[in-house]
């Protein structure tokens, strides 16, 4: 005999994760059941749960935010033009 779970989510999630699922031969049910099987073989989540790092390039404009080393662009044109510029 089977158990139903039942749980809701957004309709894209669930459209994108079918398509990855049939992409790799299974259909939704077949991959809930392939996590919840690696859930209890490996005794909690099969991969890491971490917060994001931001890259290099992130970490030092919010330290310049931080620090007040920051200039305001007229437009958000002036903005993109300044960024092209390098």
């Amino acid at each position: 005999m089977n158990a139903s779970i039942k749980t809701r989510i957004e309709p894209e999630l669930k459209d994108q994760a079918e398509a990855t699922l049939s992409a790799l031969g299974l259909d939704l049910s077949s991959g809930i059941r392939l996590f919840l099987k690696q859930v209890v073989l490996t005794q909690g989540l099969p991969f890491p749960v971490t917060l994001p790092t931001p890259n290099t390039a992130t970490q030092k404009a919010i330290a310049d935010s931080y620090a007040g080393r920051t200039r305001r662009a007229s437009s958000v044109k002036a903005l993109f033009d300044e960024a092209a510029k390098g």
